[in-house]
């Protein structure tokens, strides 16, 4: 079966730190034909003084010094990033660089690029305050999630270990669409997936290895609420009709202590998954995550994994 084409796009900055996410893709597609690439940089605007009537000669010379550095350094970032690619293995033609001018914050630029791009995921580094010296410094995490209705956001804190992936579903549509997502990106790869879902009304966790929940997961179930039942069933037919192997995916029902970020961060330690996938589903309930702690706590603490959020 031929790889399905998968767009991503990757802001950037001036610094080093901007580029982690392209290590984890490259590790996560060994084969990189199906992929395209848009590399997206933000230059600063220009100083409003140099916009104000009629420049003297000095002010002239000093814009034009401003334009000039300004668009060197663009054209640096974009030629160190598309070396990178090159040298892991993208072939020239899959990578597309834009570069705008700073008018929105760098999640509302990227967000809406992503939009217009149609692209499958937009690649952010895990914020670490001080060590992103460019304009990708300081935390825009509530602003992509805030922003990004569309594209699903993957934070990359590299490197991180693919080998198995946990995607959470719960009784919201946003986290079966987050199911399906997993599916259409993780397809061709090797990585293991666990479906799970927190329950207090589990006191053990259940596994069901491959797509037919066995004996005990069916029996939890039946005992769900019709939301969950709805999903569930919904969640099994995204798995059946799409292109993972069954030998990679377990079904899971795993206790929850009541504190579902402490829970999620828990199972992966415990299972070693280097990738979460969230799906946002209101902001009321357990599983309201934007407007409640959960994510923010999650993109807080993760470590060495990459969270992918939809909404």
């Amino acid at each position: 079966m031929p790889s399905m084409p998968k767009a991503f796009l990757l802001p950037i900055d001036d610094t080093e730190e901007s580029l982690r996410p392209i290590r984890f893709l490259t590790e996560l597609y060994p084969d990189r034909s199906h992929l395209s690439l848009t590399i997206h940089y933000l230059m600063p605007p220009l100083p409003p003084v140099y916009g104000e009537g009629r420049l003297s000669p000095a002010q002239v010379a000093k814009k034009k010094a401003f334009l000039r550095e300004r668009d060197e350094a663009a054209k640096k970032a974009c030629a160190r990033a598309k070396q990178v690619l090159l040298e892991v293995g993208f072939s020239e033609d899959i990578i597309h660089e834009l570069v705008q001018e700073k008018e929105l914050s760098v999640a509302h630029h990227a967000c809406r690029l992503a939009d217009i791009k149609k692209v499958d995921a937009v690649l952010f580094p895990k914020q670490s305050g001080s060590a992103l010296e460019g304009f990708l410094k300081g935390d825009h995490t509530s602003a992509l999630l805030h922003h990004c209705l569309v594209s699903p956001i993957w934070f990359v804190d590299d490197p991180a270990d693919i080998s198995r992936a946990v995607v959470c579903v719960s009784e919201h549509q946003a986290s079966v669409r987050a199911l399906d997502h997993a599916l259409f990106m993780l397809e061709e790869t090797s990585v293991r997936i666990d479906v799970v879902h927190f329950s207090k009304k589990v006191s053990k966790k259940l596994v069901s290895e491959g797509i037919e929940p066995d004996g005990p997961l069916t029996r939890w179930i039946a005992q769900q609420t019709p939301e969950i039942q709805a999903n569930y069933a919904q969640a099994l037919k995204i798995i059946e009709e799409s292109g993972v192997e069954r030998s990679r995916l377990r079904l899971v029902a795993a206790p929850s202590s009541g504190k579902i970020a402490a829970d999620i961060l828990a199972y992966t330690a415990e299972t070693k998954a280097g990738i979460m996938v969230l799906g946002h589903g209101g902001s009321g309930g357990t599983w309201g995550f934007l407007k409640s702690s959960v994510t923010k706590k999650i993109l807080s603490e993760f470590h060495r994994q990459a969270v992918w959020v939809n909404q």
